[in-house]
């Protein structure tokens, strides 16, 4: 198997936020520039959630997607799950509401983009968790927090 070297994890607090839309726009963001997410979600609630939300997400775009754990979904461009394994050939991890992320279910990404609450305990605890774990192996680690309204860049090793 052709291993990606994770390369950088974004890490995006996500407190008093619509989670939904913003995974939408980053979703929708990162596929026209080619390419392939896992949207990783802690429930089937929020992978429910987040399919009939790009289905109506905006009237000129489409984001292709499926939430179907089977042969064909694992090469869809856009997979919104609740399990990551190494069959995924996606390049980008988005992992949302403070997802813990195991080393072998992170080892196939070049790029994680991670959304947490930081007024959640149990996330806010993970994506400390997670930060220290990619510091330590070297990886580019950015910490964004959202001020009137944009993202600004808080913290970056």
């Amino acid at each position: 198997m052709n291993m990606k070297k994770l390369e950088k994890v974004y890490f995006y607090n996500s407190s008093q936020r619509d989670i939904i839309a913003d995974i939408s726009w980053i979703t929708e963001k990162l596929y026209k520039e080619r390419n392939s997410i896992v949207v990783y979600c802690k429930d089937q609630e929020t992978v429910e959630l987040l399919n009939a939300f790009f289905w109506g997400y905006k009237e000129d775009v489409f984001i292709p997607h499926s939430i179907e754990k089977n042969e064909q979904s694992t090469i869809d461009p856009i997979l919104i799950t609740t399990e990551v394994d190494q069959k995924h050939k996606h390049n980008v991890l988005l992992a949302i509401n403070g997802v813990l992320i195991k080393e072998k279910e992170w080892q196939n990404f070049a790029t994680i983009y991670y959304f947490f609450d930081d007024k959640e305990n149990k996330e806010k605890e993970n994506a400390r968790l997670m930060w220290k774990s990619f510091s330590a192996l070297d990886i580019a680690c950015k910490y964004w927090v959202n001020k009137e309204n944009k993202w600004v860049l808080a913290h970056s090793s």
